[in-house]
């Protein structure tokens, strides 16, 4: 999927990405799609995609 004509969709899925490599103990890929994720969503706004970026920091924490 395109990231310009999608931008907040591949902004979360990639968030939602990096989570779940977090949470699986895959730190290294979890921050490389987190960062990705960050520098698509700095663009958009929206609530729910600051919620997915939320979980992120919550998972690099935990």
């Amino acid at each position: 999927m395109p990231t310009g004509v999608f931008t907040r969709s591949v902004g979360m899925r990639l968030a939602i990405v990096g989570t779940a490599r977090l949470q699986a103990h895959e730190l290294d890929h979890g921050l490389e799609l987190g960062h990705r994720s960050v520098n698509i969503l700095a663009r958009v706004q929206s609530t729910r995609a600051r919620d997915y970026v939320r979980e992120f920091n919550t998972a690099i924490v935990i």
